[in-house]
């Protein structure tokens, strides 16, 4: 059952930003998307490295765009609640286009908790929320 260990998605998880639909969850197959929620899928890079080979064991916000300050941002935010935090980015329009978004947070577990085509303007809830710090302000979190 392929799709059930590589294609799983969280759905309804606190510490993933949703974007309202997303793909079926199809337990038997497995078609990679780049959907918050689901482990983000294998691609070659230019090197012949695969693009999972670039993350560590923390926080990553990776950027595929020119939003610099959007990425910085989004790294201040993660240093401010403390948590690990580094930030890739791939200069590679195939690859932009295959996973669709410019700047993606992965957890460390290479799961996208969101993804977007500009950082919020105060990254900083969508940054609790993805840490766990649930409260109040995270229920504004969106995708743009």
């Amino acid at each position: 059952m392929i799709g059930a260990e590589l294609g799983y998605r969280y759905v309804g998880s606190p510490v993933i930003a949703e974007e309202p639909g997303g793909p079926e969850h199809l337990f038997r197959t497995y078609d990679p998307t780049a959907w918050t929620g689901v482990r983000l899928p294998h691609a070659w890079l230019a090197s012949g490295t695969s693009i999972l080979d670039k993350f560590n064991r923390e926080f990553t916000v990776l950027r595929f765009g020119e939003d610099q300050q959007g990425a910085k941002n989004l790294v201040e935010a993660f240093r401010a609640v403390g948590a690990p935090v580094s930030e890739v980015f791939i200069k590679s329009q195939r690859l932009r286009d295959l996973y669709g978004r410019d700047l993606f947070i992965l957890r460390p577990d290479l799961h996208i908790a969101w993804r977007g085509n500009s950082a919020p303007n105060d990254p900083l809830p969508l940054v609790r929320r993805i840490c766990g710090h649930v409260g109040t302000d995270a229920a504004q979190v969106s995708n743009p």
